[in-house]
């Protein structure tokens, strides 16, 4: 099995991403959902402080078992600056440190000067967590008695927007 986190958006509060969620051999994701994880930085190597932002880009192998959500939980073990990150859900918060949140996307619309709707990412919300969640946990059941590899790839390529302080801080 291998998530895939293409982000979107980050701040110095909030990472927004598209997660993916690939089983060995198939050409096209089982899931796709909305991923959350806290403060946006782009980087790759530990930095002090680099547990309060969001994972770093690359591909990180993943443990599956006892977590905070799950018998068969996935989390990163180790990574630069970050340490037993969980991937999970919370019904009433839409990212936590340390851990990347799942759900469904709700979408928010603006009228341009054309008078078009436009989504409007930064304000994009998740919901439904905990069902997420449960498919996603049946995936990885699956993936495990299939006695797939669990990874996790991360990118930053999509990211549309971010504060220019937050950048020197990295």
């Amino acid at each position: 099995m291998e998530i895939k986190l293409h982000r979107y958006f980050g701040d110095d509060h909030i990472t927004k991403s598209v997660m993916e969620v690939w089983m060995e051999g198939e050409d096209s994701p089982r899931l796709t959902c909305e991923a959350r994880e806290s403060a946006y930085c782009d980087y790759s190597d530990s930095f002090a402080g680099a547990s309060h932002y969001c994972l770093p880009v690359g591909k990180w192998k993943l443990e599956v078992g006892h977590s905070p959500y799950s018998p068969m939980g996935l989390r990163v073990p180790k990574c630069p600056g970050h340490r037993q990150v969980y991937i999970g859900h919370r019904w009433s918060k839409q990212c936590v440190e340390g851990e990347v949140l799942i759900g469904e996307p709700v979408f928010h619309y603006y009228t341009d000067e054309d008078g078009n709707q436009v989504e409007y990412p930064k304000k994009r919300r998740m919901e439904n967590g905990e069902e997420v969640f449960a498919e996603l946990d049946e995936l990885v059941y699956e993936a495990f008695r299939r006695e797939e590899e669990f990874y996790i790839e991360i990118d930053n390529e999509e990211i549309i927007s971010m504060a220019n302080d937050i950048l020197s801080e990295c």
